[in-house]
């Protein structure tokens, strides 16, 4: 009776009674499938071993290589013809994605510079340059030896009125006090984001604050402000070539997704519980 309980013996079970099933299914008159090796498919499996091992198969690894590769088609063609890839969600994601290949090599054409150009006429926002700000900070510590506003309030005047160096006044920040061209996002990764909210709204070429980021106090003027501008084609070329390619290869797959979803008819049963009626989706 333990031996009844044993899973091999379930799995040996299981397994004959496919066979069992597939041979009364198909008989055994048929004529067997013709399974070809060519060279070419040889020298793959030669390519794919060098890959791998960084070195050439020799003779009887090469018989090796075909017998795996027969043993394979057999099983597979096998599996196939008892309906084993059926409902099978690895099968289906990986046959979904040969699909998708085929798709992309009909869409796999170099585009031309007429062709980039209108591309990038058709969405600036994507290849123009972002707005950028310069300026230069004087900080105040937080803690004890923070500067009280009135002290602060005094400083930015005198800063503003050219009588002190900026260089000279406040504490030093590891970070540093003068700042070149950089993005909202940019400034945001160095004194957070109210920061680079309060800078990007403040007005060039006056001392201005006091400003609170993630390090303490500080006391800013913005030297230069640029706004998003339009980049010259050739530095923007190989961009848009990779955004024209992968646009190209997206309308690639929807299209060849819709000429093959138009064969069906498309029935969604409701959910139990769910407020919405069936979907139905018939082939146009």
């Amino acid at each position: 009776m333990k031996l009844l309980r044993e899973p091999l013996l379930h799995f040996l079970v299981i397994g004959a009674v496919l066979f069992g099933v597939y041979q009364w299914a198909t008989g055994d008159e048929t004529a067997p499938d013709e399974i070809v090796v060519s060279a070419g498919q040889i020298a793959s499996l030669q390519a794919i071993f060098s890959q791998t091992w960084q070195r050439r198969p020799t003779a009887k690894e090469t018989e090796a290589l075909v017998d795996e590769y027969i043993r394979d088609d057999v099983f597979y063609r096998e599996g196939i013809a008892m309906g084993l890839d059926r409902d099978d969600a690895i099968v289906r994601r990986r046959i979904r994605q040969k699909m998708e290949f085929v798709a992309d090599l009909a869409a796999d054409v170099q585009p031309t510079d007429a062709e980039l150009r209108a591309f990038v006429a058709d969405h600036p926002d994507r290849f123009s340059g972002k707005p950028s700000v310069s300026f230069t900070q004087v900080y105040f510590p937080s803690g004890a030896q923070a500067a009280n506003e009135v002290e602060v309030e005094r400083l930015r005047l005198a800063l503003d009125a050219g009588t002190t160096d900026a260089s000279t006044a406040g504490s030093p920040l590891l970070a540093g006090s003068d700042f070149r061209d950089l993005t909202k996002s940019e400034v945001a990764q160095t004194f957070g984001a109210d920061f680079a909210a309060w800078i990007d709204r403040a007005t060039p070429g006056t001392w201005q604050g006091p400003v609170i980021s993630g390090y303490g106090t500080h006391l800013v003027r913005v030297s230069e402000r640029v706004e998003a501008r339009e980049l010259p084609f050739e530095q923007v070329r190989d961009a848009a070539r990779r955004e024209w390619l992968h646009a190209r290869k997206v309308a690639a797959n929807d299209a060849l997704y819709k000429k093959l979803r138009s064969r069906y008819v498309i029935k969604v049963e409701k959910m139990p519980g769910a407020s919405t009626e069936t979907i139905v989706g018939v082939a146009e």
